[in-house]
């Protein structure tokens, strides 16, 4: 099931226990980390790639609306060179946290009636909630690489010709000038089929480097243009507007249905 684990990876990041609550879809988190919902590690300086349950986000309570704590988040944040989507501009970065908040709140009205339909005990729940054999943990990894080296699985020996030649874990050093585009100029459902045999991402970023760059292409790049024009905006707009169905986020909602009951 690559298109629905590749869904679900993408709309996980970042996903944090804060995000889950305020979505109103959980009833067993208790304001721990013990969510069981599975994320991308926005500390890029860490070796833990994907986290196994979503990290409390540190959101202010000094705002009360979820618009005004995800913006005041993100400014907080803007000048660690080590965390989140480093390669994009402010902007982008804000553009982001805002379309993710649409699609947690988009989800959590399809939450409402899986509630109602679904057994947490059933063999869909089962499957769901398998993340290393259903290909969401591999999905998160990919998606990790892609955060940290923009451009890693483009084939584009411009970009992965640079970080195989330092042969060093990424850190505030690489500034290539460009983000990863974090699936949008490709749209929610990308029909590449990534085979994930023979790569263990039980390995440190150094020694996968080489694998994600050869045997993981899926020519994803980088952002081809910056938000800084109405014609630009309109681009992105278009994009973020691209594959955003029910049937998206009710394969959302399962997924979280599943996972925290």
């Amino acid at each position: 099931m690559p298109s629905w684990a590749f869904l679900i990876a993408e709309a996980a990041t970042p996903w944090d226990d804060r995000r889950v609550r305020e979505a109103g879809v959980s009833t067993q988190s208790t304001g721990t980390e013990d969510n069981y919902i599975p994320t991308v590690n926005m500390n890029l300086t860490s070796e833990q790639r994907v986290l196994p349950n979503a990290p409390l986000a540190g959101y202010s309570d000094d705002f009360s609306t979820m618009s005004m704590k995800a913006f005041d988040r993100v400014m907080r944040n803007m000048d660690r060179s080590w965390w989140g989507l480093t390669n994009y501009g402010m902007l982008e970065k804000l553009v982001h946290a805002y379309h993710m908040a649409e699609i947690w709140d988009q989800t959590s009205r399809q939450y409402e009636m899986v509630s109602r339909l679904l057994d947490p005990q059933s063999q869909l729940c089962s499957c769901v909630r398998d993340v290393k054999n259903n290909d969401v943990w591999n999905y998160l990894n990919l998606l990790a690489f892609k955060i940290r080296y923009p451009g890693i699985s483009s084939g584009n020996n411009t970009f992965t010709e640079q970080y195989l030649s330092k042969k060093t874990k990424r850190s505030a050093g690489y500034d290539l000038g460009v983000g990863y585009s974090f699936g949008y100029s490709l749209g929610w459902f990308r029909s590449a089929q990534i085979d994930f045999y023979d790569v263990d991402f039980d390995l440190s970023d150094v020694e996968l480097l080489k694998d994600v760059a050869e045997k993981l292409v899926d020519g994803d790049g980088v952002m081809k243009s910056d938000i800084d024009s109405e014609e630009n905006w309109e681009e992105w707009r278009q994009v973020l507007l691209q594959g955003m169905d029910d049937a998206s986020y009710y394969d959302l909602a399962v997924f979280m249905f599943c996972s925290l009951n």
